[in-house]
């Protein structure tokens, strides 16, 4: 009986240890200028997490996320433009078992496009000119 015990916990250490071994990645960007850029790739076993906030007149925001049929994507952009003629770019290439997405623009020019292979997809892209 006891040897049933310690073979279960050694087996459930070692699923703990493995799943610690992949872990994930997240990133945040905040910007506030004239002009931004933002890019951001990721690559993790388990689950990718990236937000970015631009507020600009030009705004320029890329996010690559890429991992396994276990991993969990998650994106979300956001870009305010603060002149008349201000001018949106948002991209996410997402690659996982779960891909989530969502772009938000407010500007004179928007531009968004996302790319997505999983089993589970979702994306959500709002545009707003003023």
């Amino acid at each position: 009986m006891r040897i049933t015990y310690f073979i279960a916990t050694a087996t459930a250490l070692c699923a703990l240890t493995a799943a610690d071994a992949q872990a994930g990645n997240s990133a945040s960007v905040l910007q506030f200028g004239t002009t931004n850029t933002s890019f951001i790739s990721q690559s993790g076993g388990t689950s990718n997490s990236a937000t970015t906030m631009q507020f600009g007149a030009t705004n320029t925001a890329t996010t690559l996320q890429s991992g396994s049929l276990l991993t969990a994507n998650t994106s979300v952009i956001g870009q305010g433009g603060t002149t008349a003629t201000a001018t949106n770019m948002a991209l996410a290439g997402q690659v996982g078992g779960s891909n989530s997405s969502l772009i938000g623009q407010i500007g004179a020019n928007n531009t968004a496009g996302v790319g997505q292979l999983g089993i589970l997809n979702g994306s959500t892209i709002l545009q707003q000119a003023p």
